[in-house]
């Protein structure tokens, strides 16, 4: 699968992650193999900590601590 596959199944689990659709979310993981399931998520997730970070100003591990929060102890 092409890397705009992978970045599509990733899109449709994270919406259906989102949505809470157990149903999407079981379709959209059968659609690709693990590892390009979490390709696509990956990528999904540094572009909107980019954009997020550039809209607002900060870097992005800044906009990455702001969105996940303090780790846990």
């Amino acid at each position: 699968m092409d890397e705009a596959g992978r970045c599509r199944a990733g899109r449709a689990y994270v919406t259906a992650c989102i949505a809470d659709d157990q149903d999407f979310i079981d379709n959209a993981a059968r659609r690709v193999a693990p590892d390009a399931l979490m390709f696509g998520v990956t990528e999904l997730a540094q572009r909107a900590v980019l954009i997020l970070a550039r809209q607002r100003g900060v870097a992005p591990q800044q906009m990455a601590r702001a969105l996940l929060g303090p780790p846990a102890a």
